[in-house]
């Protein structure tokens, strides 16, 4: 591997310098990593190259070895040359409610997938899938910002190269100052099949990317008020007779997401006060916030809360306290703010720490509503004109390390209009990523067979659909679900689309009947006791393709297979959404041809004896009798 930087309108690559010289160093998380020193006049290039499993992380730091400021304006982690022979890609292209739509093409022109939306998956996803005759690679920008990947072909050749966005960068680095790169990740196999690379990546954040708290060992069950109450409708009152039945249903996490702050009205609109966070709106919760938590941890459960720590918006009298922290371009206001600017750093750090402090918050989600582009150019933060959005998200990731540092116990969930900043990067300082605003499950089965190609399911999560409010104008942001109204196999059907991983709900729980309740207290009993081993500790295997929102395209059935291959146990997810195809043959994964496995269905206790040969090489066939039917099915080895 080989890196690009263009220093000074000079162009440098591995090839550019003259003995260089490598230490190998064996890290305590068991990852070997190599570092090569590269000297020139002006600069030195520290290059590493981590390796942990199959997985190969690689990134450079450039430090500034000269007497004056010397001005970077590209740096690619990654800059390689391949063979061509039949390339192919896939990458997944983004907008709100549109995560993970898939491109797949031959590389025969040039192919530059690039964010410049100033969100790392507002646009596009920040991963791809190469492969040809004898590989399938998966290469990732672990980068929450403007990221870039090139594929450019030449002859017989395919010149690979990117990492951070050179759109509108620039980095002046004084004397003694370093840089470092953002960080590219890839992961290959033989067997070209996407299912081994995205294992092998799921093991390497489990093991030693995703930050660790023993917090998320438990199968917690989340409920937020979003989606059926949003800021208009939600209330104290609301609230707590929500929190009094998902006790009786099993929730483990009570969030109030936005709503709960800005002037005491029951009309103020959330978006307009992001910044005030030290403003409850006490129309709405007289009692403040404290006095909900403390009623949220008397039923036994945890407190989550909602803020978007970088949202500024446009009423906030922050404004006017501290006026260093928005971010601006070109004088124009942002709407955010930069965490370029240490100042703003500090003032982030503080007000998260007297929220978790002061409400007793065991988790907080962490949205961002916004899209920066090229992001501040203020030269009054600390930052350069070129680099504010580069030292914003440096910012972001400080303030995170030094809240878990502090807080230990706190999980923390990185949301972003849903998922539209979903990348590594952000998820080595963050240890839950929300998939997507909208939850219905042709959505859902869209989103979670591509975003768990990044991301570990463990570490992923998704509510059941939800029952959206209608709007004034008799809408709803996406089609409502009320569980009320759904039959024994429809809502075995959405109830088991949410337990393909950590999953919550964002329903009207007190309005529903006691029968309701008492079924999503099983359905909930069965997650925790049986579903949440394998989500943990499995590998997770795509038996179907790839469903896509609309319901014309992709595969109408959804299929997926969790392996716990040291206790010999499997669980099988499928779902119908055809009407025509009622029956599907899945060719399982992860077992052993010698050994005889029992086949349990969770629905009839219907059993049957297979070998492992069978399973893996004829199938088991599934039988529906209609759309909208799923089955579970629990394998084990034979006693």
């Amino acid at each position: 591997m080989s890196f690009g930087i263009l220093c000074n309108g000079k162009w440098f690559t591995r090839e550019s310098f003259f003995s260089p010289s490598k230490k190998v160093v064996k890290n305590s998380d068991g990852s070997t990593e190599v570092v090569t020193t590269y000297t020139d006049k002006e600069i030195i290039v520290y290059y590493h190259v981590k390796r942990y499993l199959d997985v190969e992380e690689s990134w450079l730091i450039i430090e500034n070895i000269s007497n004056h400021t010397i001005n970077i304006e590209r740096v690619d982690t990654i800059f390689d040359e391949v063979n061509l022979n039949h390339k192919k890609i896939t990458y997944f292209e983004s907008a709100w409610g549109n995560e993970y739509q898939p491109i797949k093409k031959k590389i025969t022109d040039t192919i530059i997938l690039e964010s410049r939306l100033g969100r790392s998956s507002a646009s596009i996803h920040p991963f791809v899938l190469l492969e040809d005759e004898e590989d399938l690679t998966l290469l990732t920008v672990a980068w929450s910002g403007n990221w870039i990947l090139r594929f450019e072909p030449s002859h017989d050749a395919l010149n690979i190269s990117g990492g951070l966005s050179d759109w509108q960068f620039s980095k002046l680095l004084l004397p003694k100052k370093q840089m470092e790169s953002v960080h590219v990740l890839q992961t290959a196999t033989k067997t070209k099949d996407i299912n081994v690379v995205s294992n092998q990546l799921s093991r390497f954040g489990t093991d030693i990317w995703y930050p660790k708290t023993d917090q998320l060992k438990q199968p917690l069950v989340e409920w937020n008020h979003w989606w059926i109450y949003e800021d208009v409708d939600i209330n104290e009152e609301v609230f707590k007779d929500n929190i009094n039945i998902a006790k009786e249903i099993g929730i483990d996490v009570c969030t109030l997401d936005a709503g709960w702050f800005g002037p005491s009205n029951k009309n103020t609109e959330w978006f307009d006060w992001r910044g005030d966070w030290e403003l409850v709106n006490k129309e709405r919760f007289p009692s403040g916030i404290k006095h909900l938590s403390a009623y949220v941890h008397e039923k036994g459960m945890k407190f989550g809360f909602w803020c978007e720590i970088e949202g500024l918006g446009k009423h906030a009298k922050i404004r006017g306290k501290l006026p260093s922290l928005p971010a601006k371009r070109d004088g124009k206001d942002l709407g955010y703010v930069c965490f370029g600017n240490p100042e703003a750093q500090r003032w982030a750090f503080t007000v998260l720490d007297k929220i978790i402090t002061n409400y007793q918050c065991d988790w907080i989600k962490l949205d961002f509503n916004l899209n920066p582009e090229a992001g501040c150019n203020r030269i009054d933060h600390g930052h350069d004109a070129g680099d504010g959005l580069y030292e914003h998200y440096q910012g972001y990731y400080s303030v995170l390390n030094r809240i878990r540092e502090k807080h230990p116990d706190i999980i923390l969930e990185n949301c972003s209009s849903g998922g539209l900043r979903t990348d590594l990067g952000i998820m080595k300082h963050t240890h839950l990523n929300f998939l997507s605003d909208p939850d219905y499950s042709l959505h859902k089965f869209q989103v979670f067979w591509a975003a768990t190609i990044l991301l570990a399911p463990s570490n992923a999560l998704h509510w059941i659909w939800s029952k959206s409010r209608v709007n004034d104008e008799g809408g709803y942001p996406f089609p409502p679900l009320d569980l009320e109204e759904c039959t024994k196999k429809q809502l075995d059907f959405h109830m088991r689309a949410g337990m393909l991983h950590r999953f919550g709900f964002s329903h009207p729980l007190s309005n529903y009947s006691d029968q309701v309740v008492q079924k999503l207290n099983l359905y909930i009993r069965f997650y925790k006791e049986i579903v949440h081993p394998f989500i943990m500790n499995g590998d997770l295997y795509r038996l179907t393709g790839q469903t896509i929102n609309s319901g014309i395209d992709g595969d109408l059935w959804s299929a997926y297979q969790y392996v716990l291959s040291d206790q010999g146990k499997s669980i099988i997810f499928s779902f119908c959404m055809d009407e025509i195809n009622l029956e599907r043959n899945l060719l399982l994964h992860g077992l052993n041809h010698d050994n005889n496995y029992i086949v349990k269905d969770s629905d009839s206790n219907e059993v049957g004896m297979y070998s492992g040969k069978v399973l893996m090489e004829q199938g088991i066939t599934i039988k529906a009798t209609e759309k909208w039917e799923s089955h579970i099915l629990l394998v084990e080895l034979e006693n």
